[in-house]
């Protein structure tokens, strides 16, 4: 009776099935009395501890350790002082009473779980918070209050994707609440503009957050409440027994900015978020509505782009280091705008995956340099030819099907293509992912990293990038007489790279003191304008005669 009522409070399915195995064991050696199942009790209850202490309630935790100490002394009488063996089913009755302390997180998730999705949830952690038009109202008052000077800041926080997937959305909200209530903290100080009875910090919805702060004492008080903010941000969140780290970007208008209406500013904010997404915090300038409008104007162009009239492929020799020949020509997009002239492809690509060409486009240039490098054969040069995909588009069963439609109806051998991607698809790469990445190798498809030195990178991870070329970026070669102490990483990786049987190539060589320093590197290849600014593929096979010919 007593598991009974424990099963009425507890909703956790693996606690109530721990209970009933508990119960079902107790009442079979109070009617049986074999010796086994006082032995199959104490693993009911060890079992039972090991899902308490999963539920981080130290209260059942204590009530069922309590339980575990009562069966360890009755079981402990009953062989050496001969007590009847039914003595020891009083820790099941312990147990049992552990049930009624279930409570705080689980049973709140339990709750929220039972509330229709359309139905509003009033006790949501942030419906404290003051919202958009609250927001709107205190800054049209503090602005009628005379000239002032001042910031509007808008937070975003990021990365709870990931953990609304793991733990659950309704945790996700209390993980969101948290962050809020950390940059409420930090805004208790007079220059931030009161919103409401003592609310500073507005939530526009979503995972973005706002506030208002007066510079007329400070002109650089914001920044650094944004500084503190976001440091408090990276702090690990404890949240249903998991510590959890998330990210917050920041951006920031001054309220004398043309247009100071609110929403005006608000949408700046937006604007200079979304416009610079690697970067943490943003400060809004009007030439990002410049390049707005011209973002605009490109995504209604490429809505009708020809690929086959209005792009070009380019092409830059990776020179080897050890004997000076030419490793393979990488093929560099160029789109020959009618108003902007000769566009590279980083001006554009950010537009293609907005307008959703980066799949046709990709097939394009694979096609293109297919034909390329038969072309090529025809004239009797073998030569490899790389083209960049700038994306996971490649990692999907229909681009692998494709691959093989090409290599089959081009005739294309092992080594012909090889395919460079960003150091980012690479570092988070699933199992499927890298399983295609197997499958590209397996049809001959070589595959290059680049960019290594772009972003932050898990040094842990380099050693398992399988892969044929590693490209490291221009900026960790561009200045070396300047980062003695970079020196020594670049060659470690360099290094490192080379017992993995990868081969570095090293970009943005442009004088011969960078190129004698690659060397120094043990690299395996260097390109940049050293040897060749990038040039039209219309002329390719002349400029490889004539290179065949100048280094023969």
């Amino acid at each position: 009776m007593s598991m009974i009522c424990a099963l009425c409070v507890v909703r956790h399915p693996m606690l109530r099935l721990s209970y009933i195995a508990n119960a079902f064991v107790a009442l079979a050696l109070l009617s049986f009395h074999y010796a086994y199942l006082e032995l199959l009790l104490a693993l009911m209850i060890a079992l039972h501890l090991w899902q308490t202490f999963k539920q981080n309630n130290w209260t059942m935790l204590s009530i069922s350790f309590a339980a575990a100490l009562v069966f360890t002394i009755c079981f402990a009488a009953h062989l050496l002082l001969a007590i009847p063996s039914h003595w020891v089913v009083l820790a099941t009755l312990i147990l049992a009473s552990s049930g009624y302390f279930f409570e705080d997180e689980q049973v709140v998730a339990y709750n929220l779980n039972k509330v229709s999705p359309d139905e509003p949830l009033v006790s949501s952690p942030l419906s404290e918070l003051p919202d958009r038009a609250k927001l709107r109202q205190a800054y049209y008052d503090w602005r009628q209050g005379g000239e002032h000077d001042g910031a509007l800041v808008i937070i975003r926080l990021e990365g709870f994707a990931a953990v609304n997937q793991h733990i659950g959305r309704d945790f996700g909200d209390l993980l969101l609440a948290q962050s809020a209530s950390r940059a409420k903290q930090l805004l208790a100080i007079e220059d931030v503009i009161k919103i409401s009875a003592q609310q500073k910090l507005a939530h526009l919805g979503g995972l973005n957050f706002a506030f208002i702060c007066s510079l007329d004492d400070q002109k650089h008080l914001h920044e650094k409440l944004i500084s503190q903010i976001l440091g408090a941000t990276l702090k690990p969140f404890n949240v249903a027994n998991c510590t959890v780290e998330v990210t917050a970007r920041a951006s920031y208008v001054n309220c004398d900015e043309q247009g100071s209406g609110f929403d005006s500013l608000i949408s700046y904010g937006y604007l200079a978020l979304d416009s610079q997404p690697t970067k943490q915090v943003i400060a809004f300038h009007q030439q990002m509505m410049v390049e707005q409008l011209e973002q605009q104007a490109r995504l209604k162009e490429l809505a009708n782009i020809n690929f086959s009239s209005e792009l070009e492929l380019y092409f830059q020799p990776v020179i080897r280091n050890h004997d000076e020949d030419i490793e393979f020509l990488e093929l560099l997009l160029r789109w020959q705008h009618p108003k902007q002239g000769i566009l590279s492809a980083s001006r554009f690509i950010e537009d293609i995956r907005i307008a959703g060409l980066a799949y046709p486009l990709a097939k394009f240039v694979i096609e293109r340099a297919a034909e390329l490098v038969m072309a090529l054969r025809m004239e009797g040069i073998k030569m490899p030819l790389s083209i960049n995909v700038f994306g996971s588009e490649m990692l999907n069963e229909e681009f692998i099907i494709f691959i093989d439609q090409v290599f089959l109806e081009h005739q294309l051998l092992p080594g012909d293509l090889i395919i460079e991607c960003p150091l980012e698809v690479f570092m988070n790469l699933d199992e499927q992912g890298k399983a295609m990445v197997a499958r590209l190798n397996s049809k001959g498809v070589k595959m290059c990293v680049d960019g290594l030195g772009d972003s932050p990178v898990w040094l842990a991870k380099l050693p398992n990038l399988a892969v044929e070329y590693v490209k490291v970026s221009p900026s960790l070669t561009a200045d070396f007489s300047q980062q003695g102490h970079i020196r020594s990483l670049i060659a470690g990786m360099v290094e490192m790279h080379n017992q993995q049987n990868s081969k570095v190539i090293c970009e943005g060589v442009e004088t011969k003191e960078q190129l004698s320093f690659v060397n120094n590197l043990n690299a395996f290849a260097a390109q940049g304008y050293y040897f060749s600014h990038p040039l039209s593929s219309v002329g390719m096979i002349s400029w490889l005669k004539q290179w065949q010919i100048e280094h023969s």
